[in-house]
C-alpha cells in the first residue's frame, strides 16, 4: 500500500512523468554523459585562444580549471546532493586548482587560498593587463596570462555547466563558446582562423547534439525535439558572425603602429589608438623590420602615416572620410600646399606591415607601382589609404618634395584666417585639462609672433624639465591616449612621443595655432642589416646612419605636432626630448626667459645627461643599439620628481577588474536566482502536459499531482508517508479552503490514474487553472513560508 501511496512522487518509465528527466533525479550516467559534453565543448573552444597567446603554457592551466569545475559539479550530481550546491561545488575547484597552479606559495599547506593568495592574484591580474596593454597580439609566454586565461576558462566552464545541466537550456549554453571566441576575434582580426572556427562551430553542436542525448532538454526524450537542425544551424551561425564579422565592426583593435580598418562603427571606437599603439612598438621585444626602402638621395627620410586632428575621446584616431578615390591627382591642394623644395624619389617595400595607411616620405606628390587594392589619399593631410591591408612584399615609389621653410619666413606669416577648413584644427573638447590651458599661456602666451609662440613650447617640452620615458606612462597607469594621459603626463612630466607630440598640439590650439598630430617613423637608424648605431655613441635616437637600404623596425615609430602658418601650410615640430632629426627652421630661434626671439643656434640634443638605465623591453635589439626607448635623455628638475605619483593600480587593468566583478556579480545573481528558475520551468512543463489534451489520461493526471505534492512541499506542508492523495486533499482544502474543489478534482484524477484498471476509458477532470488555483491559495496565506516558496522552494532540493 505505501509504494501505491507514494507512486504519485515517482511514477513509472511507462507513465512518461515529467520529472524524471530533471537534473537533481538524473541517474549517474546521464549526468557523468552531461558532464563529459561541456568538458569536450569547452576544451574545443580554447583551440582559438592559440591565436592570440604564444606558446603551450597556457594549456595546461586552462585544461585542468575546465576538468576541475566538471568533476566537481557532476560529483555533486552523482551523488544527489541539492542542485544549488553543484555551481558552488565548481566554483571551489577552480579556486583550488587556481590555487595550487599559480598561488601555491602564500596558500596554507599550498592548497587553501589566503589574503596573501588574493594579494598575489591581483599582482597576476596587473601583470597581465600590463603585458596586453605594452604589446600587441600575440601575446607572449607569460605566468600572468595562464593565471588569467586558466581563470576565464573555469568561470565559463561554470557558465556553460549551469546553463546546459540545471537550466536545460542547451543553445544558450552555447554563448559559453562564443565569450571564448570573442576576446581572440576582436584582439587580433584573422587571430581564430580555420581550426579555431571549426572546432568552436563543433564545440556548440556538441552542446546541442550532447543536452538532447543526456536529457538536458525541455521535452522527455520519446522523440526528436522540433526545430533541432535549425536551433543548431543558428547557433552555428552565431559562431561564425563572431568571427568573421565582430572584428570588421569594432575597429581600433590593432597589430601595430596604427589602426586598421573601419566599420559601421567607424574609427572611434574604444582600442587602442595610433598614440598608445606608438609606446607598444617602442616597447616590444620583437623587433621585426615594418618596411625597407632606399632613396635617391642615399639618406633615410622621415616617413608620414598619418594624422590626428579630431582631439575628443579616450582614444584619438585618424579620418577616413571624405577621401579621392585614384592616387593620379595626389599632389598640392589649396589646404596642403607643397612649396618649393629639392624633389627626391624613394623605393619602398612592406615587410611586417598590418595597416590600411601607407608611409610615405613628406611631401608626397607621385605614388606609383601599387597593385589594385582601390587606393585613395585624403586632400587635408596627402595621406593614402587602402580599402584592404596590403601583402607582405608590396612595392611602390614615392616622388616626394621636402619644404624647406625658414624661421623668418614663419615668424612673419599673418595669423591664421578664421576659415571652415582650419576650424576642425581650433577644437578643443570641453576636457581639455586646466594645467595645458593655463601653461600655454604661461609658457608662450607672451611670444611677439605664433611662430614665437611655437618654438616656446617645443622648448619648454624639450627642456630638462621633462623626462624622456616609454616605461613610467604604462607604469603609472596614463599611457598616451586622449586627455586624461595629457593631465597625468603634466603632472609626472615623463613620457614618450605619443605624449610629447599631442600636449603640444593642444597648447597650440588654446593659443589659437591650428595644430594636428601626425604619426610615423622617425628616419631609420641603420642600413639594412646594420645593428644600429656604433658602439658607445652618444648621439640622439633618430639621427640618420650610414647611406643605403634602410629598415625601419617598430622601435622607430614616432609622432610629431604638425602647426599651420599662413603661406607655408603645415609644418613640422619636435617637442620630444633627444629627437635628432629637428627641423633647421625649429632650432634656429630659441627663446629667453621673456619670450623675444633670439637667432642662434638651437638645442638639438638633450640638455641634460640620460640618468634611466634602459629596461629590458627597451633593448631588444642590443646592448649597443641606439633605441628611443633605451634612452631617457633629461634630468627630471625638482618639480618633476616631486610631482605626485598615481596609485600602483594601473589603468590598462582597470577594464579586467570591471569585467572581472561584472563576472562575478552576475555568476552572484544567476546563483540566487537558480531555485526559482529550475522550480519555474518544472511547473510550466507539468501544466504544459496537463493541459495537453492529446496525452495519456494518466500521465496528465500524474503531472497534476506532482506539481501539487511539491507545492505542498513549498509551503511547508508536504504529504506524509503513510498519507493516502485523498487524506492529502482533505487536509490541503481544510487549510486553503478557496481551493478545496479544484484540490478535489486533482485528487480524484490521481486516484484514477494508480487504481483505474488499464483499459478503463476516462478523461482528467482537472487542469492547468486548478493547479493555478492551489497555488494563488497558498501564496495568499502569506508568511515567512510563502516568501520562501518563491525564493527558495524547498522542493528543488529535496529529494522525496
Amino acid at each position: 500500500m505505501s509504494a501505491a501511496v507514494r507512486a504519485p512522487s515517482a511514477p513509472s518509465p511507462a507513465a512518461g512523468p515529467p520529472e524524471a528527466s530533471e537534473p537533481d533525479r538524473r541517474p549517474a550516467r546521464a549526468a557523468l554523459g552531461l558532464a563529459g559534453t561541456v568538458l569536450v565543448a569547452v576544451w574545443l573552444s580554447l583551440v582559438a585562444l592559440s591565436g592570440v597567446l604564444d606558446g603551450a603554457g597556457w594549456i595546461p592551466g586552462t585544461v585542468l580549471a575546465a576538468l576541475a569545475v566538471v568533476a566537481a559539479t557532476a560529483t555533486s550530481r552523482v551523488l544527489r546532493l541539492p542542485g544549488a550546491l553543484a555551481p558552488l561545488f565548481g566554483a571551489g575547484a577552480l579556486v583550488l586548482v587556481l590555487t595550487v597552479l599559480f598561488l601555491r606559495e602564500p596558500a596554507l599547506l599550498g592548497l587553501v587560498p589566503t589574503p596573501g593568495s588574493l594579494s598575489l592574484g591581483a599582482e597576476l591580474w596587473r601583470e597581465a593587463a600590463g603585458v596586453v596593454a605594452e604589446r600587441p597580439a600575440p601575446y607572449p609566454e607569460a605566468a600572468a596570462l595562464a593565471f588569467v586565461a586558466a581563470l576565464a576558462t573555469g568561470v565559463v566552464t561554470l557558465f556553460v555547466d549551469t546553463v546546459l545541466v540545471a537550466l536545460r537550456l542547451p543553445g544558450i549554453s552555447a554563448l559559453g563558446v562564443l565569450a571564448l571566441l570573442v576576446v581572440p576575434a576582436l584582439v587580433l582580426p584573422e587571430s581564430v582562423g580555420a581550426a579555431g572556427t571549426a572546432a568552436a562551430v563543433l564545440a556548440a553542436l556538441v552542446l546541442l547534439g550532447g543536452g538532447r542525448r543526456f536529457g538536458a532538454v525541455r521535452e522527455p526524450r520519446t522523440a526528436a525535439a522540433p526545430g533541432s537542425w535549425p536551433r543548431a544551424l543558428v547557433v552555428g551561425a552565431g559562431v561564425l558572425a563572431v568571427t568573421l564579422l565582430v572584428p570588421g565592426l569594432v575597429p581600433g583593435f590593432v597589430n601595430g603602429a596604427f589602426p586598421q580598418g573601419s566599420g559601421l562603427a567607424g574609427e572611434r571606437a574604444s582600442g587602442v589608438g595610433p598614440l598608445r599603439a606608438v609606446g607598444q612598438d617602442l616597447r616590444s621585444a620583437e623587433q621585426l623590420p615594418r618596411l625597407e626602402y632606399t632613396t635617391s638621395t642615399g639618406e633615410p627620410e622621415l616617413l608620414r602615416v598619418l594624422t590626428l586632428a579630431d582631439f575628443s575621446g579616450a582614444e584619438w584616431f585618424p579620418d577616413a572620410t571624405g577621401l579621392d578615390p585614384g592616387l593620379e591627382d595626389l599632389g598640392p591642394t589649396p589646404f596642403q600646399p607643397v612649396g618649393d623644395g629639392p624633389e627626391r624619389t624613394a623605393a619602398v617595400e612592406l615587410r611586417d606591415w598590418s595597416e590600411r595607411w601607407l608611409p610615405l616620405p613628406w611631401v608626397p606628390v607621385d605614388v606609383t607601382g601599387l597593385e589594385d587594392g582601390d587606393w585613395a589619399w585624403s586632400p587635408r593631410d596627402l595621406a593614402v589609404h587602402g580599402e584592404q591591408v596590403p601583402p607582405e612584399g608590396a612595392a611602390y615609389e614615392v616622388r616626394s618634395i621636402a619644404p624647406e621653410p625658414t624661421s623668418a619666413r614663419l615668424r612673419e606669416a599673418p595669423a591664421a584666417p578664421e576659415t571652415p577648413e582650419l576650424a576642425p584644427f581650433l577644437e578643443l573638447p570641453a576636457e581639455t585639462p586646466a594645467a595645458l590651458r593655463d601653461a600655454a599661456r604661461d609658457r608662450a602666451g607672451d611670444a611677439p609672433t605664433a611662430f614665437d609662440q611655437a618654438l616656446a613650447l617645443q622648448e619648454w617640452l624639450r627642456s630638462d624639465e621633462f623626462r624622456y620615458d616609454v616605461d613610467v606612462p604604462l607604469e603609472q597607469g596614463y599611457d598616451a591616449g586622449g586627455m586624461g594621459s595629457l593631465e597625468e603626463f603634466l603632472a609626472v612630466r615623463a613620457g614618450y612621443a605619443g605624449h610629447f607630440a599631442p600636449a603640444m598640439a593642444v597648447m597650440a590650439r588654446e593659443l589659437g595655432i591650428p595644430a594636428r598630430v601626425a604619426v610615423g617613423y622617425l628616419p631609420a637608424t641603420g642600413p639594412e642589416g646594420s645593428p644600429g648605431a656604433a658602439p658607445g655613441a652618444e648621439e640622439p635616437f633618430g639621427d640618420a646612419a650610414d647611406p643605403g637600404a634602410f629598415e625601419v623596425l617598430p622601435r622607430d615609430a614616432h609622432a610629431w605636432p604638425e602647426l599651420w602658418f599662413e603661406g607655408s601650410g603645415w609644418v613640422r615640430f619636435e617637442p620630444t626630448p633627444g629627437t635628432g632629426d629637428l627641423p633647421g627652421y625649429a632650432a634656429e630661434g630659441s627663446q629667453d626667459g621673456d619670450g623675444q626671439s633670439q637667432e642662434g643656434e638651437g638645442t638639438a640634443e638633450p640638455t641634460g645627461a640620460p640618468t634611466d638605465a634602459p629596461t629590458p623591453a627597451s633593448t631588444a635589439d642590443s646592448p649597443e643599439t641606439d633605441a628611443p626607448s633605451a634612452e631617457p635623455t633629461a634630468v627630471p628638475t625638482p618639480e618633476a620628481s616631486a610631482a605626485p605619483v598615481p596609485e600602483e593600480d594601473a589603468a590598462p587593468a582597470a577594464w579586467l577588474l570591471w569585467l572581472g566583478g561584472v563576472l562575478a556579480a552576475a555568476l552572484l545573481a544567476l546563483l540566487a536566482a537558480l531555485p526559482r528558475l529550475l522550480r519555474s520551468r518544472r511547473r510550466r512543463r507539468r501544466l504544459r502536459v496537463l493541459g495537453d489534451a492529446g496525452a495519456p489520461a494518466s500521465q496528465r493526471a500524474l503531472a497534476g499531482w506532482a506539481e501539487v505534492e511539491d507545492l505542498g512541499v513549498d509551503h511547508g506542508l508536504g504529504r506524509a508517508a503513510a498519507e493516502t492523495p485523498r487524506a492529502y486533499v482533505d487536509r490541503l482544502g481544510a487549510v486553503v479552503p478557496a481551493a478545496a474543489a479544484p484540490l478535489g478534482r486533482l485528487g480524484r484524477d490521481v486516484e484514477r490514474a494508480l487504481y483505474a484498471p488499464g483499459t478503463a476509458a476516462w478523461s482528467p477532470e482537472a487542469g492547468p487553472e486548478d493547479v493555478t488555483a492551489l497555488r494563488a491559495g497558498l501564496a495568499e496565506r502569506g508568511g515567512p513560508g510563502a516568501r520562501r516558496a518563491r525564493w527558495l522552494p524547498r522542493s528543488v532540493t529535496t529529494r522525496r
